[in-house]
């Protein structure tokens, strides 16, 4: 389908709605019928119900009577003039190019001569002054040939049609006058038209085919001439041709496959929701062909800016909407909150009290009851939490935001600003990973990537990037996981940036806590749990430094005797066995680092000392032998300083219970909390002594002054917590 929004077609081979066969019977009624006094024929049909295309066809199957010379069609585009005279000397000046010259000598200049005198001349200049139009030129020249010699005519308008007629009478050959969109004129351009039509424009052998909306004229003469009503038209059209209705189903598939063609076929998952959101919110705003047009061609002119970022069913969803109901969609775009996502059950509320609230603020209120059954209908299916307000069904979100549906807060968006949301990973990156799960050096580089680029709310996109992934873990192939784990633990120290890591009322943990999210969809919830322990152990063989130690803190977790306080999970991460030996491999790894002095450049290593303690069965020495002769180095005393800081988030609570509703940053260093792992006193000493001794460049010394000058916490914590607070996330899921 062309996505021009006036496209009508020319020829049978074009026709999709069955306008071909109404065609041939108006062309078989002119080819038919005898026009001694001139016939007027018209084709009657609301705005984009095809008209133009009928016309078209009509015009193609008298081609063959064209060739061989017994009918000659004029064409008249009254859209290029405007004005009385200028519509009638240009209706004259066409018949007259096609008439003129089949008459005898005598007679040629006669229907020009007969618009000149029907035009009233002295108006004419001033009424094409301005015009610019295909045609026009030729006109006012003529206009102005005939201007200079009217005087001289001693015949009347009346004298002048008698002898045009007589001339014509005799003749064999027939002219076909088209005129097309005479509804869509301005009325007084209209009626002018209809005018000429009916009084000098009706000649022998002369048969009008006029195309516009029956209503709309009829309209149009009652406005300008009350008394006539429709009965003013029926003296000018001796036949009306009403186009045939086009069959919905038709409308329907036409647009289907214009959809299809632009965006693709939904995949089979989807298929059964397409087809409900069609039928259910596209299907009713299609009326005419026009509207099938109209929505192709803003669907195929808006799609590849965002295509694969959104549903197609709620894209072609929302575009028709846009279209036939822009208040109402207007009135979807500015309520996202109350439209998106899950909506909590409030025991508080009728539910006709919440079904009305939605009508007024979707503005229903006002509407018919079944335009408002209508569009409550479309909302639900755009929309499932709204099946709780009309319809008493209760839903959980189930993949919304991993099929991009504008059900969802995150891709809401999409729809309306043809952007992806900053908090939205691009579709094509995420199908690009899910596809080539397997490739460690394409899967490095695109986490890497991801980690250069810089949010507005000051996140990197790797955090995005492992949210996202959590969505679509399903789709990745089985025998690609084992590689692709491998390569996140290979990642995940670098992934684990302070910019990722949540502050305040927002805080949603790091990125080490993302790939345990992204781990519970990819593997836990995939396989058993022989798969998932050979899969794990692969990817401790060349896992990070902390993360394989927090990973194996995490497995062991799984296995430890239960108290009140810790968390477990439902099934463990590893069977038990696995558990102990990736303890092993993370305890070697960690010896390893502390040697050849690489843990002191680990930015977890505030978190690794404890972790070590407790890889040994929470005993401290071997952690203290190595800390206690570590603090004699400068570089390590340093990022201690740097690092035993600890940032927490409190609110004040109001007497009246109006407390705060933004946390305030408290930063402090519990120093006792690090006394079993790290010589505290010693700490202090040598920071004193590095500020007091040779010159320091300004970082350094700005580093060392915060921890002084950084408040001490000397509280002590409760019996049964195994290690200091110190920055810990929320458990691993």
């Amino acid at each position: 389908m062309s996505i021009s929004n006036d496209s009508p077609i020319e020829k049978p081979s074009d026709d999709t709605l069955g306008l071909d066969p109404f065609s041939q019977a108006v062309a078989r009624s002119i080819l038919g019928m005898a026009a001694p006094q001139g016939v007027v024929l018209a084709i009657s049909g609301q705005w984009g119900a095809g008209k133009s295309s009928a016309v078209n066809l009509v015009k193609h199957h008298l081609n063959s009577e064209v060739k061989s010379g017994s009918i000659e069609i004029v064409t008249f585009n009254p859209w290029w003039f405007a004005g009385a005279d200028a519509l009638t000397l240009s209706f004259f000046q066409e018949l007259d190019a096609a008439i003129g010259p089949s008459l005898p000598e005598r007679f040629r200049k006669s229907i020009a001569w007969l618009g000149q005198g029907v035009s009233a001349v002295g108006a004419f200049s001033g009424a094409v002054t301005g015009l610019a139009a295909p045609g026009i030129g030729v006109v006012i020249a003529k206009g102005a040939e005939l201007a200079g010699t009217v005087t001289k005519r001693d015949r009347s308008v009346d004298q002048e049609h008698h002898r045009i007629a007589e001339a014509l009478r005799l003749q064999s050959k027939r002219f076909v006058v088209v005129v097309d969109d005479i509804d869509r004129l301005n009325p007084d351009d209209a009626l002018t038209i209809f005018r000429l039509v009916k009084s000098v424009g009706r000649l022998p052998n002369v048969i009008y085919l006029l195309a516009f909306d029956r209503q709309i004229a009829e309209r149009i003469v009652t406005e300008r001439f009350p008394s006539e009503g429709p009965s003013y038209l029926e003296k000018i059209v001796q036949r009306f041709f009403p186009l045939p209705p086009p069959s919905l189903d038709m409308l329907r598939q036409q647009l289907a496959e214009a959809a299809f063609a632009t965006m693709g076929e939904p995949a089979p998952r989807q298929v059964q929701r397409f087809w409900n959101v069609f039928h259910d919110v596209v299907a009713p705003t299609l009326r005419t062909p026009r509207d099938v047009v109209r929505l192709a061609s803003h669907v195929a002119t808006g799609w590849p800016a965002i295509a694969g970022n959104v549903d197609r069913a709620d894209f072609l969803a929302i575009s028709a909407l846009e279209l036939a109901e822009p208040d109402f969609y207007g009135r979807i775009r500015s309520h996202p909150d109350e439209l998106c996502g899950l909506r909590q059950r409030d025991g508080g509320s009728r539910q006709s009290d919440v079904g009305q609230e939605y009508n007024e603020l979707m503005g229903l209120t006002n509407r018919s009851e079944r335009d408002r059954r209508r569009l409550q209908i479309a909302l639900r299916r755009l929309f499932p939490r709204l099946d709780s307000v009309w319809g008493n069904t209760w839903h959980g979100e189930q993949g919304w935001r991993r099929d991009r549906l504008i059900a969802s807060r995150a891709n809401f968006p999409t729809y309306f600003g043809f952007v992806v949301a900053e908090d939205v990973a691009a579709a094509e990156t995420v199908e690009r990973l899910v596809a080539r799960a397997d490739d460690h050096k394409f899967v490095t580089a695109e986490f890497r990537r991801a980690l250069r680029s810089k949010m507005r709310s000051g996140t990197t996109g790797a955090s995005l990037l492992l949210e996202e992934l959590r969505y679509f873990a399903s789709d990745v192939d089985a025998r690609k996981v084992g590689a692709f784990v491998t390569t996140l633990f290979q990642l995940a120290d670098t992934l684990d940036v302070d910019a990722d890591r949540g502050r305040g009322f927002y805080a949603i943990g790091d990125n080490q806590l993302r790939i345990h999210w992204l781990l519970k969809e990819l593997v836990q919830n995939r396989f058993d749990q022989t798969q998932r322990d050979a899969i794990y152990r692969k990817a401790m063989e060349t896992a990070s430094l902390s993360w394989s130690v927090d990973f194996a803190r995490s497995c062991l977790a799984d296995h430890a005797p239960q108290t009140e306080q810790s968390y477990r999970r439902a099934e463990p991460i590893v069977s038990e066995g696995v558990a102990s030996d990736l303890r092993d491999l993370a305890l070697v790894r960690i010896r390893l680092a502390a040697r050849d002095g690489s843990l002191i450049e680990s930015p977890g290593l505030k978190r690794l000392l404890f972790e070590w303690r407790q890889l040994n069965g929470g005993d401290a020495n071997e952690v203290r032998a190595w800390s206690d002769e570590m603090l004699e180095r400068d570089d390590f005393v340093l990022v201690l300083a740097g690092t035993l800081p600890s940032e927490g988030w409190s609110y004040g609570m109001g007497l009246d219970g109006m407390g705060d509703r933004v946390a305030s940053l408290r930063v402090t260093v519990n120093l006792e909390a690090f006394s079993e792992v790290l010589d505290v006193l010693r700490l202090e000493a040598r920071v004193d002594e590095l500020l007091g001794g040779k010159p320091l460049d300004r970082s350094t010394k700005s580093r060392l002054e915060a921890f002084k000058k950084t408040p001490r916490e000397t509280r002590r914590r409760r019996e049964h917590e195994q290690e200091p607070d110190i920055g810990d996330e929320d458990p691993k899921p």
